[in-house]
Formats: structure tokens, sequence, C-alpha cells
């Protein structure tokens, strides 16, 4: 068995997973258990993307062609079924990603489709759906010298009675080539994420922070013009959030079983105690850095105002 740690929590695993951090603390104490094993699945539904589910309180199936089936159990456990001949970096990418993603919703946690970093000491996440740039984003800001904390899947404490915390996940970037490129990294030392697509991996260390963060503000993501950015209404701000909650993803059997009040409530919950803006940029890759710049001029204003209005 390996063991690891991420988002907080001790991992055992009998699969390899170079991604995540190893646990090197010398504590018994395990969260979640990986494991391998046979897997009879209640009939599953389709979804909006290429995973057919079957979704309950606290037990999960998740099937995907290439990979094979998974079961999400009570935030503490996942069970792989691979397909015969399964590639391991296949079955990775649904472990560490939707799997997962679930396991911290069991645990109790908000768990958005955003990329975040830290910026003097605080966290500011990018939010937006596939393709709009979240990981491009964060790279640029990594290239300012601020730390990733998550990519792709943010997960948020929000029982603290002071600010939201964000959990440190793993040090690791998803790229498309365009913007690895952009970014100032050589395509032939990133390796692939899928075997049959062009995304890159850029995995690291130091630009990486294995502790938890408080949550400042969230930057959804857009396309315009220039370089703007702009607070949201409240009302506007909760339908962003709800409809970036990370378990959309499982479709409506989702929403039935947490219940549509519950999860306006979580998500209101969230944009009352952090600040929710647009960030509209041009589609532009060339100007990252500005983007960068600029996102982080913003924040360390916004940031000061508050202090200021709170003394």
């Amino acid at each position: 068995m390996y063991s690891y740690i991420a988002y907080g929590l001790r991992i055992t695993s009998e699969i390899f997973l170079p991604e995540l951090l190893s646990n090197n603390s010398g504590e018994d104490r395990v969260d979640v258990r990986i494991c391998l094993g046979f897997l009879n699945p209640p009939p599953l539904q389709a979804t909006s993307s290429e995973c057919y589910c079957h979704i309950a309180k606290q037990e999960a199936y998740l099937c995907w062609k290439d990979g094979g089936t998974f079961l999400v159990k009570n935030g503490c456990e996942i069970i792989i079924d691979p397909i015969p001949n399964a590639s391991e970096q296949v079955l990775r990418i649904y472990l560490l990603g939707a799997a997962l993603g679930l396991l911290l919703h069991q645990r109790g946690l908000m768990t958005l489709h955003a990329s975040t970093v830290v910026v003097n000491g605080e966290a500011i996440a990018f939010l937006g759906d596939r393709g709009w740039g979240k990981s491009t984003t964060t790279g640029a800001m990594m290239n300012q010298g601020h730390l990733i904390i998550s990519d792709d899947v943010t997960a948020i404490d929000l029982d603290r009675p002071s600010s939201p915390l964000v959990l440190s996940g793993f040090p690791q970037l998803k790229l498309w080539c365009d913007s690895a490129i952009s970014l100032g990294h050589q395509l032939e030392s990133l390796p692939r994420l899928h075997p049959d697509f062009e995304k890159r991996v850029q995995r690291f260390n130091r630009e990486f922070t294995s502790s938890a963060v408080t949550l400042k503000c969230i930057y959804v993501l857009g396309w315009g013009d220039s370089i703007e950015i702009d607070l949201l209404p409240s009302a506007i701000a909760l339908a962003v959030i709800m409809q970036n909650w990370y378990c959309t993803r499982f479709g409506e059997q989702m929403l039935q079983v947490v219940g549509i009040p519950a999860h306006f409530q979580r998500c209101s919950e969230l944009v009352n105690r952090v600040k929710v803006y647009t960030l509209k940029r041009p589609n532009d890759l060339s100007g990252l850095d500005k983007i960068a710049k600029a996102v982080e001029d913003h924040f360390i204003f916004s940031s000061s105002n508050i202090c200021s209005k709170k003394a």
C-alpha cells in the first residue's frame, strides 16, 4: 500500500499515485482507503459527460467505458473495478478528479470547479467551465511568484466560524499545449495527461502550498475586449456558484440526493462570506502576465480597503 496526503486527508492506495504528495508523517491514522475490487453496480444513468453513475447519499457508483467502475463510499473509501487492460494513467485521471471530488463532498466539504492560488497569505479562486482558462490563469499567477493550492477541484471548509478555508490539493496543473507554451514551458518536458489527448501536466513542489488557506475572494472568468474586474451582485453570484458546484457533473441524481434547498443554502453561505467578482479578459495568451498583474493589483487594493473599513 502506498501512503499519500491530499486535501488534508491521509490516503492509502493500492495504486501508485505520483501526482500526490507522499505521507511521511509516520502517523497510523488513515482517512481514505483506495483499493481494487469487483463491483456489481445497480443500473447506471448517463450524464452530460462521459460518466455513467448511480448516486445515493453516502454511496456512489461512477463508470467510464475506457476506465472502469468506481465506488465512492462514506467519504472514506474508493473501490476501483477497472476494465481489462485499463491504463493506470486513465484510472488516475478519474480517481483524482471525479471520484475524489465526490468523496470530498461526502465529507461535507463545498467543492467548486475552480483553481486556487495564494496571494499575500490568502486564497483566491478562479471559477469557470472547461476551456475558460482556470488552470492557465493559475499558471500565470504562479509565474508572478504566487503559490498554487489546488487545480480544477477546490475543496472549501465552510464550518469554520470565521472565513472559509481552502484545503490544499496536490501539486499538479493541467494545461493545453498553447497555454503551456505561452507560460514558458517546453512541451517535451511535460507528460500528457491522457494518452489520447494533447493536454499536458505540470508537476512541481516549490510553487505549491500544502497548508489550508483562508479563502478571500472568487474570480469568475469570462471574455472581453479588455481586462475588467467587477463585483457581482449577490443574486448573480449565487447563481454562478450553484452552476459551478463540482458535483453538477453527476447530473440530476446528485441534486435529488442533496436536495435543492440544501444546495441553495450551502452556496448562499459561501456567497455571504466571500466576495465574488467577474474577471473579463481578451482571449489572447500573449497577455497572461498583464492578466495576472491586474488580478494581483485588484486583490491587494480590495483587501486593503476592506481592512481600512474594518479599522
